[in-house]
């Protein structure tokens, strides 16, 4: 096998394949690329069996072959190159010759007959624009469980039905639900995608309005962004029934900035870092229309005008729940709404939408903090 191709090409295209290179596998091909060279251009697959990545870059093929390179040391060797293209040529051996500019070096490779081919992923195909996909899956992401002892809530829920996707997540303390609005009608999906998986999508996908072409079956779904495709297993299980704990009552209703808020709550974080505390109090008052951000034990206490209705109210939060939300909300305004301490709160959006809903459950404290 011989080819020669654009280095920053390349190397963009590694750093989308690294996202599946296992750092530890019992079968050591796995911690390996394949790269396979055909007409114009190399194939590059990686996968840890749980994600799989397959990237084309164009170039010029000499001669064509496969072979697998080890992954993580062929990514940093590429990212170091002098030159602007690289040559490469591998032998009957599966030893690679690699020469940039003056540079050259060799690195032994392995036969990619034990190396495992990318399913084929036939099923119910949508499309989303890059940024549509990267919000939804930001918005959520971050309310995920990390307990593995319910393996479902570890990831978040695609909901797709008519022109309507809903991406869900949910980890026992909190909920975030972000929807958009697709192009053209799909039929109904409800597939679990792991979390892990979806933060490394994020980091590939940029803001720009190019479409990705999201491709689900009974166990795997597909996404094709650009001339580059991920194939993710599905979480098996049955996703808790969300929509049970959103309550549409409340007692109390708070119109507020998001960067005052945001910005109090950070000033509070800082001054309980001295008591290693991450609980925040908040108090409504809708006589006087403030709310006051109070950290237990510090003496922090922080005023804050809103707009308000419905009854005064003492709650408390962890901080960096709230934190979460609000650095995930890019509107200048948020709605709060309350029930009662003991019920959680809910965060909409201030224009009535369905855009996002986030719902976090209160701490209990002792009266004399």
């Amino acid at each position: 096998m011989r080819f020669s191709c654009n280095v920053a090409e390349l190397n963009d295209a590694l750093s989308i394949a690294f996202h599946a290179i296992p750092v530890k596998s019992a079968k050591a091909v796995l911690e390996g690329i394949q790269i396979e060279a055909q007409s114009d251009s190399i194939i590059l697959t990686t996968t840890d069996m749980t994600m799989g990545i397959e990237c084309h870059v164009h170039a010029d093929v000499m001669e064509e072959g496969i072979v697998v390179l080890p992954g993580r040391f062929f990514c940093e060797i590429v990212r170091k190159l002098p030159g602007s293209t690289v040559d490469i040529s591998v032998n009957e051996r599966c030893i690679a010759s690699i020469s940039s500019f003056q540079f050259k070096t060799v690195i032994a490779g392995m036969d990619a007959l034990e190396f495992p081919e990318l399913p084929v992923i036939r099923g119910q195909t949508l499309h989303l624009m890059e940024k549509q996909l990267k919000q939804l899956i930001n918005g959520t992401l971050f309310s995920v469980a990390v307990d593995e002892s319910r393996p479902i809530l570890t990831g978040c829920l695609f909901e797709i039905e008519n022109q309507s996707i809903k991406v869900v997540a949910l980890d026992g303390y909190r909920l975030a639900i972000c929807k958009d609005v697709l192009d053209a009608p799909s039929e109904s999906i409800r597939s679990v995608i792991s979390g892990k998986i979806l933060g490394d999508i994020a980091k590939i996908l940029s803001d720009s309005e190019d479409m990705v072409e999201l491709t689900f079956s009974r166990s795997h779904v597909s996404f094709k962004i650009g001339e580059n495709q991920i194939i993710a297993r599905l979480l098996e299980g049955e996703y808790m029934r969300y929509s049970q704990i959103i309550s549409e009552d409340y007692l109390t209703n708070v119109r507020i900035r998001r960067v005052s808020l945001m910005d109090s709550l950070d000033r509070a974080l800082l001054i309980g870092r001295e008591t290693k505390s991450n609980l925040v109090t908040i108090k409504v008052d809708t006589y006087s229309s403030q709310m006051v951000i109070l950290m237990p034990n510090t003496g922090m206490e922080e005023k804050l005008e809103i707009t308000c209705e419905g009854k005064n109210l003492d709650i408390a939060f962890n901080i960096k729940y709230m934190m979460d939300i609000l650095k995930s909300i890019s509107d200048e305004e948020i709605e709060i709404r309350f029930k009662k301490n003991i019920n959680p709160c809910i965060i909409y959006p201030p224009d009535e939408s369905d855009r996002y809903l986030y719902l976090i459950l209160p701490v209990r404290v002792s009266q004399n903090q």
